[in-house]
C-alpha cells in the first residue's frame, strides 16, 4: 500500500467526485433525510483555517451520517451578497461603487466572486470534503434571489416590514445603513476633553464646587466629551437629580463653546455621576445613549454627519471636514480660546462596522425596516424547542434578543445584493409604494417596470428601489430555500415537506445575533415552526500564541500550506482536537501527531492485508476464540459505542481519541503483537485470530472514515472491499467506504474477557521486562510460568498466543504458586544508615556484609536479631534497618524472575 499521502488524498478525491459518493438523492423516500443547513461562506477570498475546521466539522457529521444510512442533504453554497465583496473590490481597484456605473460595479462584483467561488471549491475539495454541489447555491442567482424577494412580499403584506425616517447605524466608508447586530464595539483610546460650558447665570452658592470655575468670561460649568465636533448639535446638559448642583441649575439655560447657541440642564436619573465631570452633553447623535436621550425627552433631530462622513452646515466652522478632521480643529480651537481645561486619554466602548472596522455613525435617512420587537417572545420559544450543541450558547441567544431596543433596518444603500422589489412614488409628500407581486420576482426595480403604470394613491409616476437588502435578508431564508420553499419541487416528492425544518443549523458563535437570530426569527413569522432541531457551534481558530489571525498582523496560516506541508488527513486531525463552542490556538504538534497517525494507520491495515492473503476468513460466530479475541472484541465494541455516542453529540475530540487509542494501543501494540504468530499459522485458531483482525480491522477502517476519509478509503479498497459484496451481486463492490454500513458491535463472550486482558498485561510485562534487560523483543524463553488464580482455566487457553508472543519455550498456567520458592540471595547494605552511624569504617562494615551468607543472615534478622560482623576492629553488631535483604525466585531448583502482573504474577527463565 503507498504511504504517499498527498497521492493517496488525490486519487480518492477524484473517485468520490467522479461517483458522487456526496450526492444527495431526492427520489428516495426510503431512508431519513438527515439535512445540513450550510453556511454559505464569503465569496470574497480564499478559505482561512477558522473555515477549514469549521466546514471540516460539518464534513464529519455528513460522512458519519450517511454510514448510519441517512439521506444526507449536504449542500456546497456561497454567500456571493453585499459589502464584505463590494469592500473588497474597492480596495483591490482603489474605487467606491460611485466612481463607475451601477451595472458595472455588479458585474466587476460579479466576476470577482466568480473567480473566488472556483478556488474556494479547489480548497474544499483538497480539504476532502464530501459537500453535494448538484444541490448547492449560490445568494447572488435569480432563484436564490427570488425567493428572498417573495419572503420580503409576504412579510409587507402580513404587515411585518415599513418604511419610516429614524436615526440608523451608518457606516461613513460604506456609505450604508447596518442593523444593530452588525455593530461591534470594541474598546478604543480616544481624548476626554473637559469643556467650560459657561452659565447665562451666576451662582455664588456654587463656587468652589468640584468642575465649576470661573474666568474672565464668568462662571463656568465644566463638561466632558470625547466628540467636541458635535458641539454644533448640542441639545441639552444632562445632570444626575441627585447631584447638588444640577438642585441649583436645572432649567437654566447655559452656553455651548465656540457655537452662538444656548441650551437648557435638565435632569435624567441615568446620568453617570462619576463619570466626567458629572453633567453630560447630550447631542444628535454621537452614540446610543444620546439616541435614548433624544427620544425620551423628545429632542430636535439635528444631524451634523453626512453618509459620506463630512460635517454638514449644523456643525458650523467644521462643515466640509472629515468627522477626525473636525474634531481636531475643534480640540485646536477650544484650546485656543481657553475652553478646553485639561484633557486625558480613556477607553470607549466605541461601535464599528463589522466588515471594513470605520466607526458608526448616527444618521437619519428614510430606511424600509422589520418589525421584530414584537416577535422577541416567539424567538426565545422557538430556540427553546432546538438542541444547540453546546447548551450554554443559547444564552447568548437570549441575551441579545432580550438586548433588543429597534427594529431591524433592511435597506442598505449598495449596489451587489438582492433589489428591493418595490417602487416608489416620486410626487414630493406622497408616501406610495408599489410591491412586486409574488409572480414577478425575482425583479429589479432600477431596470425592470413595476406591475402598476401609476402610483395608486396620487396618479403620480414611480421610481424603483434603489436600495437592496441586507445580506442577512438572504442569508436567513437558507432553510427555506435548501428545503424547495417557494421552489419547483423535483420531481413532485414533497421535497419541502421533508426537508423543512432541517436537522442541524452549524455556524459560529459570533454571528448567533445575526445568522441564527434572523432565521429563527423570519422562519417562525413565515412557517410558524423551527428552522432546525439541532445547532452546532463553532468557535475562533487563533494562531499559534492564541491570538487571533489579521493579514495586516501578518500571522494568517493559510490551510493549503498545511496541506501541502502534512497532508489533508493532518489538518483534519487537528479539528477533531478542537471542541465546539471553543475559541483554540493552531497546533502545529497536532499536525505532526496527525500525519503520523495517518501512515501508522496505513502499515497496520497493509499488515492486516498481509496476514489475510487476499482471502476473507470465515465467520467469527464459526470459530473457536480465544480469550484474546475475546478481550479485543470486547474492546471493539466498547470503542464503536464511544465513538458512536460521541458523535451523536458532535464531540470529535473523545470520538478521534478512542479511535486513535484503539488502532494504536489496543489492536497494534496489543492484539497484533499477541496474535501474530498464531494467525500466520494453520487450522481454526490460526483462522480466528484472521477473522478478528479482518473484523476490527474494518471497523476502525469505518470508525475513522468521517475523520480521516482518504486513508480510510485507501485501506478499505486495499483490503476489505472485494470481500463485502453485497449477498444478492458478487460482483457489486461498493464505491466507497462512506457507503457502506456503521460498524456494529461484534458479539464476544463476556466470560473470556478478563482472561484474555489478563494475557495482553502478561505479554506487555514480558516485553517491558525483556526491553529493560537489554534483550531483543524476540529473544527465547526457556519458562513462562504463569500465576493467574481464578483466571487460570481461560488463561490457559491462550498459550498458544503466550508462547507467540513471549518466545516462551515451555508455558505453564497454574492458579497457585506453589512450588515456587523464595529466598535470599543478597544482602544490601542501606547507606544512609551506615554512614552516620559507622563514619570511617562504613567501607569495612560493608566489605563484610557481603561477606555473610544470605540465607543465613535473612533468619537472624528475620527472629529480630541484629548482624555480627568481624572487622579489623573487632566484632560489631549492625541492627536490621542497615540492611535490606534481597530475595530470589526458584522453581523445581532452578533460578527464575517473578514479574507483577495485574491480576496475578508471572516467573520467566532465560534460556
Amino acid at each position: 500500500m503507498p504511504t504517499d499521502l498527498h497521492a493517496i488524498e488525490e486519487k480518492w478525491q477524484e473517485h468520490w467526485r467522479r461517483e458522487g459518493v456526496g450526492t444527495f438523492d431526492p427520489a428516495d423516500t426510503r431512508r431519513e433525510v438527515y439535512s445540513f443547513d450550510v453556511p454559505p461562506p464569503y465569496a470574497s477570498g480564499a478559505l482561512h483555517c477558522g473555515h477549514a475546521v469549521h466546514y471540516t466539522h460539518q464534513d464529519f457529521m455528513a460522512r458519519y451520517q450517511r454510514m448510519r444510512g441517512k439521506n444526507v442533504f449536504f449542500p456546497l453554497c456561497f454567500d456571493v451578497n453585499g459589502i464584505p465583496i463590494e469592500e473588497r473590490v474597492e480596495r483591490a481597484r482603489g474605487i467606491t461603487r460611485k466612481d463607475i456605473g451601477r451595472q458595472e460595479f455588479i458585474e466587476i462584483c460579479s466576476r470577482f466572486a466568480d473567480d473566488n467561488i472556483v478556488n474556494m471549491t479547489k480548497q474544499f475539495r483538497r480539504l476532502g470534503h464530501s459537500a453535494d454541489d448538484t444541490i448547492g447555491y449560490r445568494t447572488d442567482s435569480r432563484e436564490y434571489r427570488r425567493v428572498t424577494q417573495i419572503s420580503f412580499i409576504e412579510m409587507y403584506k402580513a404587515g411585518h416590514i415599513y418604511k419610516g425616517a429614524f436615526p440608523v447605524n451608518w457606516c461613513p466608508r460604506c456609505m450604508t445603513a447596518m442593523a444593530d447586530a452588525e455593530v461591534e464595539h470594541k474598546a478604543r483610546e480616544t481624548d476626554l476633553n473637559f469643556l467650560k460650558f459657561h452659565l447665562t447665570k451666576e451662582h455664588p452658592e456654587l463656587e468652589g464646587k468640584e468642575n465649576v470655575g470661573r474666568d474672565d468670561k464668568g462662571q463656568y460649568l465644566e463638561i466632558a466629551t470625547t466628540r467636541p465636533e458635535l458641539l454644533g448639535v448640542c441639545q441639552v446638559v444632562a445632570m444626575h437629580p441627585d447631584d447638588e448642583r444640577a438642585r441649583v441649575l436645572e432649567g437654566e439655560e447655559i452656553n455651548v463653546p465656540v457655537f452662538d447657541k444656548k441650551v437648557r440642564i435638565i435632569t435624567d436619573d441615568t446620568v453617570d455621576k462619576d463619570f466626567g465631570s458629572g453633567a453630560l452633553m447630550v447631542c444628535t447623535i454621537g452614540d446610543k445613549e444620546d439616541l435614548n436621550k433624544v427620544f425620551q425627552h423628545k429632542l430636535p433631530m439635528e444631524i451634523a454627519i453626512e453618509g459620506d462622513g463630512t460635517m454638514n452646515a449644523f456643525a458650523g466652522p467644521y462643515a466640509g471636514l472629515q468627522i477626525t478632521e473636525a474634531r481636531e480643529k475643534a480640540k485646536e480651537d477650544l484650546e485656543r480660546l481657553g475652553l478646553r481645561v485639561r484633557h486625558h486619554k480613556t477607553e470607549g466602548n466605541v461601535g464599528s462596522c463589522w466588515r471594513c472596522k470605520t466607526a458608526v455613525e448616527f444618521v437619519q435617512t428614510p430606511q424600509w425596516f422589520l418589525r421584530l420587537l414584537d416577535q422577541k417572545e416567539n424567538v426565545l420559544k422557538t430556540a427553546a424547542e432546538q438542541e444547540w450543541f453546546p447548551e450554554f450558547m443559547k444564552i447568548r441567544l437570549r441575551d441579545w434578543v432580550e438586548s433588543l431596543e429597534w427594529d431591524w433596518v433592511l435597506s442598505r444603500q449598495r449596489y451587489f445584493a438582492t433589489p428591493i422589489p418595490v417602487w416608489e412614488c416620486t410626487t414630493p409628500d406622497c408616501d406610495g409604494v408599489v410591491v412586486a407581486t409574488e409572480e414577478q420576482a425575482y425583479v429589479d426595480p432600477t431596470v425592470d417596470a413595476p406591475p402598476v403604470d401609476k402610483c395608486p394613491e396620487c396618479g403620480g409616476a414611480l421610481a424603483g428601489c434603489e436600495d437592496v437588502f441586507d445580506t442577512w435578508m438572504d442569508s436567513s431564508i437558507s432553510p427555506l430555500y435548501n428545503s424547495y420553499w417557494k421552489r419547483e419541487d423535483p420531481g413532485g416528492r414533497d421535497l419541502h415537506g421533508r426537508l423543512y425544518p432541517m436537522t442541524v443549523r452549524p455556524q459560529s458563535h459570533d454571528i448567533i445575533r445575526t445568522w441564527a437570530f434572523y432565521t429563527i426569527l423570519r422562519c417562525t413569522m413565515l412557517k410558524g415552526k423551527t428552522p432546525w432541531h439541532k445547532v452546532m457551534m463553532g468557535g475562533f481558530i487563533l494562531d499559534p500564541k492564541g491570538h487571533p489571525m489579521h493579514k495586516s498582523v501578518g500571522n494568517v496560516i493559510d490551510p493549503l500550506d498545511v496541506i501541502q506541508e502534512y497532508g489533508a488527513e493532518a489538518l483534519r486531525y487537528y479539528a477533531t482536537t478542537c471542541a465546539l463552542g471553543e475559541d483554540n490556538a493552531v497546533r502545529y504538534q497536532d499536525f505532526v501527531r496527525g500525519k503520523k497517525f495517518a501512515n501508522k494507520f496505513l502499515n497496520i491495515q497493509t499488515f492486516v492485508g498481509k496476514i489475510l492473503g487476499g482471502k476473507r476468513p470465515q465467520p467469527l460466530a464459526e470459530l473457536p476464540l480465544t480469550p484474546s479475541d475475546q478481550w479485543l472484541l470486547a474492546e471493539l465494541a466498547a470503542t464503536i459505542e464511544k465513538v458512536t455516542e460521541s458523535l451523536d453529540r458532535f464531540e470529535y475530540s473523545p470520538a478521534m481519541k478512542a479511535i486513535e487509542s484503539f488502532v494504536w494501543h489496543t489492536l497494534a501494540d496489543n492484539y497484533i503483537e499477541l496474535v501474530k504468530s498464531r494467525a500466520y499459522g494453520d487450522g481454526p485458531d490460526a483462522e480466528a485470530a484472521r477473522s478478528v483482525l479482518y473484523t476490527a480491522g474494518l471497523a476502525a477502517t469505518k470508525l475513522a472514515a468521517p475523520f480521516l476519509p482518504h486513508i480510510a478509503e485507501e485501506s478499505f479498497h486495499e483490503v476489505y472491499a472485494k470481500h463485502e459484496v453485497r449477498d444478492d451481486d458478487e460482483q457489486h463492490i461498493p464505491r466507497s467506504v462512506h457507503l457502506t454500513g456503521w460498524p456494529r458491535a461484534p458479539e464476544y463472550h463476556a466470560e473470556g474477557v478478563a482472561a484474555g486482558r489478563f494475557v495482553k498485561d502478561v505479554v506487555a510485562t514480558v516485553r517491558n521486562w525483556k526491553s529493560d534487560n537489554g534483550m531483543a523483543l524476540n529473544a527465547p524463553l526457556a519458562l513462562l510460568r504463569v500465576v493467574a488464580h481464578d483466571e487460570a482455566p481461560r488463561v490457559e487457553k491462550a498459550i498458544v498466543d503466550l508462547k507467540g508472543a513471549t518466545g516462551a519455550i515451555d508455558v505453564e498456567v497454574v492458579a497457585t504458586t506453589e512450588g515456587l520458592i523464595e529466598s535470599p540471595v543478597a544482602l544490601k547494605p542501606v547507606h544512609s544508615k551506615i554512614g552516620p552511624t559507622f563514619k570511617q569504617q562504613a567501607k569495612e562494615v560493608v566489605a563484610a556484609l557481603a561477606e555473610l551468607d544470605p540465607a543465613e543472615a535473612g533468619e537472624r534478622l528475620a527472629s529480630g536479631k541484629g548482624l555480627i560482623l568481624s572487622t579489623g576492629a573487632g566484632e560489631l553488631e549492625i541492627a536490621g534497618d542497615m540492611v535490606e535483604v534481597v530475595t530470589g525466585y526458584s522453581l523445581a531448583g532452578e533460578e527464575v524472575e517473578v514479574l507483577d502482573v495485574p491480576g496475578g504474577i508471572i516467573a520467566v527463565r532465560k534460556e
